[in-house]
This record gives structure tokens, sequence and C-alpha cells, in this order.
């Protein structure tokens, strides 16, 4: 930058920032941030949502309770990088205790905050807590949010709970082959081979190939 006369200040360096971060230089992202003579809540954030969602959690959430300390107070987004650091980590009730802060701050949670709630709740074998969240939503569930639930579910072989995530996943994306592949996963686990070979078989005669995965993060 100082090779072609272009100045870095605070406004440059958050761009730049929030650019390593996304792209997963967190570490570059960190030397410009650490940098600013004046960190506001736009540094913060992108610092926080790059740790957060390229496994850097112990980071996300340190630069967090900086935050909050010199009384920079969080957004939308800031929540969505800190939730995703405590799934990361597995910090279930930090995670919650966090997710529930948010109204505090007169925010309202997404979709997208919720399925992250679930994934937190469901990777760590609370299912049903994690069911009762999605039926608390103010607002329809995407399908991301249930196939976090089916994911938790094939991981702890729930059958009950898989099939109801499932059939909404069926629902609202019926051509996503990941979550036919899930519950199947799910009945060979508990020996209902017939019902796991029934829909291997309807996906082969669709000519569906498994996708790895699925993400609790609604396309937009």
């Amino acid at each position: 930058m100082n090779q072609l006369g272009i100045g870095m200040d605070d406004h440059l360096a958050t761009a730049l920032i929030d650019l390593y971060a996304k792209c997963g230089s967190i570490d570059k992202a960190y030397n410009l941030f650490r940098g600013l003579q004046k960190k506001d809540l736009v540094a913060y954030t992108a610092m926080i949502l790059g740790c957060g969602i390229n496994g850097r959690a112990n980071d996300a959430i340190k630069l967090f309770e900086e935050m909050m300390d010199v009384q920079i107070y969080p957004n939308l987004v800031t929540f969505t990088g800190i939730l995703t650091a405590y799934n990361h980590v597995g910090l279930v009730e930090e995670g919650y205790n966090c997710f529930i802060s948010m109204q505090k701050h007169g925010l309202v949670p997404s979709a997208d905050h919720y399925g992250i709630m679930v994934d937190l709740l469901g990777r760590a074998g609370r299912l049903e807590e994690a069911y009762q969240l999605i039926k608390s939503m103010p607002m329809q569930p995407h399908a991301g949010v249930w196939g976090a639930l089916l994911l938790a579910c094939s991981l702890h072989n729930n059958v009950e709970l898989g099939e109801i995530a499932a059939k909404h996943c069926f629902e609202l994306e019926p051509d996503t082959t990941g979550y036919r592949s899930l519950l199947a996963s799910i009945y060979a686990s508990v020996g209902r081979w017939d019902d796991a070979k029934s829909l291997r078989t309807d996906l082969q005669e669709k000519g569906f190939t498994k996708i790895p995965g699925c993400s609790w993060m609604e396309q937009r």
C-alpha cells in the first residue's frame, strides 16, 4: 500500500481485516487489528467472525470478552461469530447464555443463530432441548436448522427425532440428497436395514448421488 502511495488508515485497515479474516488469513488480520488506533464494532466483529468460522474459537472468545470490557456492544453478525466459536469448542452452557443475552442487547436472533444453537446442543447429545428450541422459534425454521438436528440425530442414533427432522428437510429441500443419506445411516445404525435400503434405492432410482455433509447456514 505504501509503495502505491496509499496511506493505511483505520478504515482501510478494517476493510483488509475483514477480507483477510474471511479468506482464513487470521494471523494477517490479527496483525492489522492490533495496529488499529481505534478498534470499533466493525473491526471486532470482523475478527470474531473470522476466528469463529476458521476454527480459532479461543481467539474469538477472548476478542468478544475484550470488546465487552471496553463497552463496545455486539450486533447480529458479532453473535454469529461468537456462537460459532462456542460451537467449535463445544461450550454448551456458555453458548446458550450468550444466545439468551442477545435479547438484553435488543437483538432478535435470526434462524441462523437458532441453527447454530441447535447444532451446539445436538452435538452435545441434548437432542430434546435442540428440538424444543426449534419448536420455540418465532420464525419458520429453514432446512439448515432441521438439518443440524438431523445431523445430531445421526451422531447419536436417535431415530424418533431423526425422522421428524428428516421429514421437514425433505419438504423444504426435496432435491437435497444428503438428508436422505443421513436418515439412511440412522436406520442402519439401529439395524433397520430394510428402511435404510429403501432410502438408498430411492436415491439411486432418482439418479441422485450423496453430497458430503450438510450445513445449518442458510445460503443467501
